[in-house]
């Protein structure tokens, strides 16, 4: 089965984006277990902070954005935040998700984030939603 870290920003996309988009398909394919998600603590919790700025509580009630936030605990494999990530990327505060996508042993990081997506020999490889749809074949 593929296994793949979903960044929060690309699961917020999916809470509020049209059904077919490529982020709400691999949600889809991780509730009917065709994709096998990864998260922990310090990802769900960078979610939450995402869905309760202003741009999701324009598009979500509160109820929806539980719903939502429930559902990641649901469909995910949680593991333990990663302890002090070694530093690869610009962005310090985005190593934890390399470090949680290695713990996992994990095809892929999906992601919109060009720091990690342009990171030359990232191990495990960064690729965007609609990468990944296509590279899973979700249809």
């Amino acid at each position: 089965m593929t296994r793949v870290v979903i960044d929060a920003s690309v699961l917020a996309s999916a809470a509020v984006a049209h059904p077919n988009s490529p982020s709400s398909r691999l949600i889809d394919a991780a509730k009917a277990g065709e994709v096998d998600v990864v998260a922990c603590a310090r990802l769900l919790a960078e979610l939450q902070r995402a869905l309760t700025g202003r741009y999701f509580r324009d598009r979500m009630v509160a109820d929806d954005r539980l719903a939502f936030e429930a559902l990641l605990r649901e469909i995910a494999g949680l593991l333990p935040d990663p302890d002090d990530p070694p530093r690869l990327l610009r962005d310090p505060r985005d190593d934890y998700i390399v470090a949680l996508a290695r713990a996992a042993s994990v095809d892929a990081i999906v992601t919109g984030d060009k720091d990690l997506l342009d990171h030359a020999g990232l191990g495990p490889r960064a690729i965007t939603p609609r990468e990944a749809c296509e590279h899973f074949g979700l249809t």
